[in-house]
C-alpha cells in the first residue's frame, strides 16, 4: 500500500513552493488553499500514516448574510 507522508515531508506541506512530486508540482496548491481557507476563519489539518494513507481536514464556519 502507498501513500502517506513522514514528519517531515507534513511540516513543509503548506509551505509556498514546496512540492513532493518533484518536476510535476508547483509547490501552490497546499499554500494557496491554506492562505484562502484562513482568509474565510477555517483552519486545515492533515494526518498521515506513511504507507497507508493521508487524510485532510478542512473546517470553515458557517455565516449568514446580512442583507
Amino acid at each position: 500500500m502507498d501513500g502517506g507522508m513522514d514528519r517531515e515531508t507534513r511540516g513543509k506541506l503548506f509551505t509556498l513552493f514546496f512540492s513532493s512530486k518533484g518536476s510535476k508540482g508547483t509547490g501552490l496548491g497546499l499554500f494557496i488553499s491554506q492562505k484562502i481557507i484562513d482568509q474565510h476563519g477555517g483552519s486545515i489539518h492533515v494526518a498521515s500514516v506513511p504507507g497507508h494513507g493521508s487524510q485532510f481536514v478542512i473546517k470553515i464556519p458557517k455565516t449568514t448574510l446580512n442583507r
